[in-house]
């Protein structure tokens, strides 16, 4: 396992699919598997438009959600697994 910064996470999310586990902001731990790229995001669940909307959290698509999701910029571990 190696710890990475949310920069390097949002960089291996955008080249594919990442399993990797983060503290959520609750203090629980998270395991999930994510991206941003595209191709595999399902066509309904692709955004419609750029967001407006201004955050220093990284939002990416959890894979095993099929959903939506944030990464809190205040995460001190973030594990790739």
């Amino acid at each position: 396992m190696t710890t990475i910064t949310l920069d390097e996470l949002k960089n291996l999310l955008h080249e594919g699919k990442v399993s990797f586990e983060f503290i959520k902001k609750d203090g629980t731990n998270r395991k999930t598997l994510g991206t941003l790229k595209e191709e595999f995001i399902p066509a309904e669940k692709k955004p419609k438009s750029e967001s407006k909307r201004k955050s220093s959290n990284l939002r990416f698509f959890d894979l095993n959600k099929n959903a939506w999701r944030s990464v809190y910029n205040g995460t001190e571990k973030i594990t790739v697994i």
